[in-house]
């Protein structure tokens, strides 16, 4: 596999966990990422591991490497 297969493997997985985690259909997630309904930022937490951070609809959801815990979704604090 090159590098360029392995990538799109990963934003695949990634599209699909947002999909998963906002309740929407992969092409749906996809749309909303590419027209930046949904933004996404990286991140580290407190205990070091890296994660996506999506925001969409006035919900948040961190997304991890091979997995969206649905329990981290919360309300999106609104900038002051």
């Amino acid at each position: 596999m090159s590098k360029d297969d392995e990538m799109y493997d990963e934003i695949n997985t990634l599209v699909g966990s947002l999909a998963q985690a906002f309740n929407l259909e992969g092409p749906q997630a996809a749309k909303a990422v590419e027209t930046g309904a949904m933004t996404l930022q990286l991140g580290v937490d407190g205990e070091g591991d890296r994660y996506v951070r999506a925001e969409f609809q006035g919900k948040m959801v961190m997304v991890y490497p091979g997995q969206a815990k649905e329990e981290m979704v919360k309300r999106a604090r609104k900038p002051s």
